[in-house]
């Protein structure tokens, strides 16, 4: 036995061995202690192999190196580039530190040991896990299987961690995103914290400015583009390490771009993260979580967007109200807001080119057996409800009870949340005082009072990070009120001066009228406040 296995190993001797050095380290591994401290950098790895097939007198072929490249598949550059060379008979020999360098999925990487490299008559090494494919009589190769469940449980544990950290990190308020959207960046001294990007933060102001005023999403791309404004994507390649996936992107503004900006809450300073999730450590593949689950961050950061403008362009967009089928077609002060008692948008046509009329959209489509004609010129329609807003403006309109109070209130109740917490905090520190004098005068252990300590250190911290909390929010909703105090100025300017509906006050009328229903040629005015 002992000399077929010594004819054995003068057999591998004989062959010549072209050696393919594969390295590989994972964000992961960087990340964790015990890899660090084991010194598992790519160029330790190549040092220590190198030295591996010195000192074995193989062929080096080349090294193939994966960084940045988790173990758990194997679409990795490096490995595919070393399985291409392999395929053209330039490699026998494959060599990694351990088993986990050659992948941390179980199934894939005992594919690999079990099927693929056998059937290529590849040798497999794992120097530090003593496996060697071609030693028949090494029992580590009997436990290279449960090895490599070790190292996918361990890939399943570093995930796990990873997640909850940037779960924990979310729900602190702190920014987890790798890019932001256009209009912020993150601080050069916290990249978890957002600040405003000057550079385009007007361009956002613009956008939402041009929608107010009742310029629809493809208006005001047009508008970007003749002024040769940078777009998002572009603006994102320029100015951080972004790689665009698509090569023929056209780098302009459009529908789809505009209404992104206009929907997305992070302009009023709340940030959203958590939106999706992996389905697994082993798939790259997200999915959409439920709302639910969103970490929501009100006032996270300074906003570009006062939140009265943004809610108007939100019920704005719900309603369609600046958007048109075709370029040439007439604005309409009312669109978004009419209907038909059936439920149909009310649309317009011109009369012989002179009067624009009402119809419902489903009687000119489907006829009289699903609705009917109206009768009604839009003028008439816009006089009637400039003459019914007007008059109930006077009458029912409470000017001390716009939005602006909901802000005070807001701050109120910070006040009053920090005088609680202050509260709790002097509990804590006398406990503290009381936990020094009950060790002085022996009643307590040392190990007693130190483990006493840390718990009440603790709880103390969590106080502080709850004031500093507050002591943010108050600080930028005090910047709320003062730029809600001119907008609400503005608003009852408006107000006071309304006389018929225009352009100039379009965005105020759908601020006060919630919808429009016409019942056979009788207008329904439905208010948001009440009458």
């Amino acid at each position: 036995m002992n000399e077929l296995y010594n004819n054995y190993f003068q057999e591998i001797n004989d062959i010549i061995w072209k050696a393919a050095i594969y390295v590989r380290l994972s964000r992961e591994d960087e990340k964790d202690e015990n890899y660090r401290g084991q010194s598992e950098s790519i160029e330790n790895q190549i040092i220590f192999l190198k030295q591996v097939v010195k000192n074995n007198n193989w062929i080096l072929v080349d090294i193939y190196k994966d960084d940045g490249y988790t173990g758990t598949n194997f679409n990795r550059p490096g490995f595919i580039n070393m399985m291409q060379d392999i395929d053209k008979g330039l490699i026998n020999l494959v060599i990694t530190k351990d088993l986990s360098r050659l992948g941390r999925d179980y199934i894939e990487t005992g594919e690999y040991i079990e099927k693929i490299f056998p059937r290529k008559n590849i040798r497999y090494i794992a120097v530090n896990d003593n496996v060697d494919t071609f030693d028949t009589k090494n029992a580590n190769n009997d436990i290279t299987p449960f090895k490599a469940v070790m190292n996918d449980m361990y890939a399943k544990d570093t995930s796990n961690k990873v997640r909850t950290a940037l779960q924990t990190k979310a729900l602190n308020g702190e920014c987890i995103k790798a890019f932001l959207p256009y209009g912020y960046k993150k601080s050069p001294n916290d990249k978890n914290k957002i600040i405003i990007d000057e550079k385009v933060s007007d361009n956002v102001k613009l956008i939402f400015d041009l929608y107010i005023s009742g310029k629809s999403k493809s208006q005001i791309a047009k508008i970007l583009n003749e002024k040769q404004i940078i777009t998002p994507l572009k603006y994102k390649k320029e100015t951080t390490n972004y790689s665009n996936p698509n090569n023929n992107a056209t780098y302009k503004w459009n529908a789809t771009v505009i209404n992104k900006i206009l929907r997305d809450r992070i302009y009023v300073g709340d940030l959203i993260q958590l939106k999706s999730k992996k389905i697994n450590y082993k798939v790259s593949k997200t999915i959409k979580r439920p709302y639910k689950e969103y970490a929501i961050i009100p006032n996270n950061h300074k906003a570009i967007i006062d939140s009265s403008i943004f809610n108007t362009v939100q019920e704005m967009l719900d309603k369609q109200t600046n958007e048109f089928n075709y370029s040439n077609r007439k604005k309409h002060l009312l669109t978004g807001l009419v209907f038909c008692k059936c439920g149909s948008r009310i649309s317009y046509n011109l009369n012989h080119g002179k009067t624009s009329r009402c119809f419902c959209s489903s009687y000119k489509k489907y006829g009289n057996k699903f609705c009917h004609n109206i009768h009604l010129k839009e003028e008439d329609l816009i006089n009637e409800v400039s003459k019914s807003l007007k008059n109930n403006i006077e009458k029912y309109l409470n000017i001390s009870k716009l939005d602006f109070f909901s802000i005070i209130k807001s701050n109120v109740d910070n006040k009053n949340n920090l005088r609680c917490l202050n509260e709790e905090k002097d509990k804590i520190y006398k406990l503290i005082n009381n936990l020094y004098e009950d060790k002085i005068s022996g009643i307590i252990s040392e190990d007693t009072f130190r483990v006493l300590l840390q718990k009440y250190e603790k709880e103390k911290q969590v106080y502080d990070e709850k004031i500093k909390q507050i002591n943010s929010e108050s600080y930028i909703t005090q910047q709320k009120i003062q730029q809600r105090m001119i907008n609400i100025e503005e608003d009852i300017k408006k107000i006071i001066q309304f006389d018929t509906i225009n352009y100039e006050n379009k965005n105020l009328v759908f601020k006060l009228i919630n919808k429009i229903i016409i019942d056979d040629n009788e207008i329904n005015i439905y208010y948001n406040f009440k009458v």
